[in-house]
C-alpha cells in the first residue's frame, strides 16, 4: 500500500488516503472544505458535512475579533472583582451561619455572572477564544488566598462557602464568555 493522497475524490477506487494528522490511519474520508483525507477521530459533523479541525478552527476565528490587549483588560478587572467577591463570601456570608450555604448556592452565580459582565462590556463586547479561561483563572487566584487563610486558621466549615463561589463562580464565567 502506497501512501497517496488522491487530489479529488473522483480517482479510482483502488488509491488508499491516509489522514492528515494521523498518518497511520486509512480513511476513505475527507473534508467537504479543503479535501484533505481525515479519519472519523479528526472528522467533525456540521450542517454541511464532515469538516477537518483546521478547516473549523478557520471559520470559528471569524468570530473572535478580539485581540490580546483584552486579555490585559479581562484580568485589570476580574482579578480585583474575584478578590472583593472571595472576601465578601468569606467573612460576610460565611458569618451568617448554616444559612450561608443556602445564600452562597444563589449569589456564587450572580458573581460570577457579575464579573463575566464587567469584563464582556469592558472589553467592548468583542469575543476572544480563551477570555472565559483568563476571566475563570482570576477567580481561582481571587479565592485561592482566602482558601489558604482558612485552612491556617483551621476552619474546615469556612472552606465551604468560598469553594461553592468557586465551584458556581467558575462555571458561570465559563458559560457567559463562550
Amino acid at each position: 500500500m502506497s501512501k497517496t493522497m488522491p487530489a479529488s475524490p473522483h480517482e479510482e477506487a483502488g488509491t488508499v488516503a491516509f489522514c492528515y494528522r494521523h498518518p497511520d490511519t486509512e480513511t476513505g474520508l475527507r473534508c467537504n472544505r479543503c479535501n484533505k483525507p481525515i479519519c472519523t477521530k479528526c472528522a467533525i459533523r456540521t450542517d454541511v458535512g464532515f469538516r477537518c479541525p483546521d478547516c473549523v478552527r478557520q471559520q470559528q476565528d471569524k468570530f473572535y475579533t478580539g485581540g490580546r490587549l483584552d486579555y490585559v483588560i479581562a484580568i485589570v478587572i476580574a482579578l480585583p472583582l474575584s478578590l472583593i467577591a472571595a472576601a465578601v463570601f468569606t467573612f460576610i456570608i460565611a458569618g451568617i451561619g448554616f444559612f450561608s450555604w443556602i445564600i452562597s448556592f444563589i449569589a456564587a452565580p450572580a458573581a460570577g455572572g457579575l464579573i463575566a459582565e464587567a469584563v464582556r462590556r469592558a472589553v467592548g463586547r468583542r469575543r476572544s477564544r480563551h477570555l472565559n479561561s483568563v476571566v475563570a483563572a482570576c477567580l481561582v487566584l481571587g479565592v485561592a488566598p482566602f482558601l489558604l487563610i482558612m485552612l491556617l486558621g483551621g476552619n474546615w466549615f469556612g472552606l465551604i462557602v468560598p469553594g461553592i463561589l468557586l465551584f458556581f463562580g467558575v462555571g458561570t464565567i465559563m458559560a457567559r464568555l463562550r
